[in-house]
């Protein structure tokens, strides 16, 4: 081509070759998703059809159908979780969805998740906890730690990583998120640890990638959750490592139940932080304010 229209053909060239990149991946993801959706509506199908065959043969009393309806209650649990999964996958990576960020308290969200995981973690007696900031406002600032953010992705990705600890702790174990304000004003630092079985090094980058599970676990999942968690890190320009938690070795505490502590996990976030703004100061007894006093309920 003439030298001068080069640079536009460069340009084009590599617009198709991110194009083709970007089909091939999204055809790759669905690829997956269907296959994994298979399973739990093969399960419903099977013990649909073995429910039927028993009630029309006369042999299924009501403990045999009680079973079969269970089963079927999982299947379309882990189906509906797993498309619950696909659709925040589908908001994370949706620019113009996250691009409309506003100011967002890390410490409230991570309390609030904590206690929407209590009965879960309840059920299978993990001791699951939260330490930082009380996400309280105060008469001069407005609780810290605050990020620019999505506050719904940002909620999503704190369950994922508490949900993913919970999953792979132990009865008897313990699960903590945590979150610190840099004292700098630099960053705010998010962390869920446990002392599950860890995850070995060669697997840490592996384990961010969709439907990808480690080896030797039983534990039932989608396989998306760390990658959704992945998805929404970069869509805040933050950063997330992984690394032993080795909660184990920690003094006080609890190996109740004889669980098989292992190294545990300590994923760690890293947001750019948000200043604060500062709340105007109350008025003082007495000074003229346009209008009677009001008073408001200590949140």
């Amino acid at each position: 081509v003439p030298e001068e229209v080069s640079p536009l053909v460069r340009a084009i060239n590599d617009l198709l070759a991110r194009l083709d990149a970007s089909i091939s991946t999204q055809k790759h993801f669905l690829a997956d998703a269907a296959h994994q959706l298979k399973t739990p509506l093969a399960g419903l199908r099977t013990q649909a059809e073995l429910a039927q065959r028993e009630i029309d043969a006369g042999t299924s009393g009501p403990q045999q159908l009680k079973k079969s309806l269970q089963q079927i209650a999982r299947s379309s649990q882990r189906a509906a979780h797993m498309v619950n999964q696909l659709l925040a996958m589908a908001r994370a990576e949706d620019k113009e969805h996250s691009a409309r960020k506003q100011e967002v308290n890390v410490a409230r969200l991570a309390i609030e998740t904590v206690r929407d995981f209590v009965p879960r973690a309840l059920e299978k007696r993990i001791d699951l906890g939260y330490e930082g900031p009380d996400g309280a406002a105060t008469t001069r600032q407005r609780a810290g730690p605050v990020v620019t953010g999505h506050a719904l992705l940002l909620r999503e990705l704190i369950r994922n990583l508490v949900d993913n600890a919970l999953q792979y702790t132990p009865a008897g174990g313990t699960v903590t998120a945590r979150v610190v304000a840099d004292p700098f004003g630099q960053v705010v630092v998010l962390q869920v640890e446990d002392n599950g079985p860890g995850i070995a090094p060669a697997e840490r980058e592996q384990v961010f990638q969709p439907f990808y599970r480690s080896l030797g676990t039983n534990v039932d999942g989608s396989g998306l959750g760390l990658a959704i968690v992945r998805e929404i890190v970069a869509q805040h320009d933050a950063e997330i490592t992984l690394a032993a938690a080795n909660l184990r070795h920690r003094p006080g505490l609890s190996e109740q139940a004889g669980a098989a502590f292992g190294p545990g996990a300590r994923f760690t976030v890293r947001f750019p932080a948000h200043a604060p703004k500062e709340a105007p100061a109350a008025a003082a007894p007495g000074a003229a304010t346009g209008g009677e006093p009001s008073a408001h309920p200590a949140g």
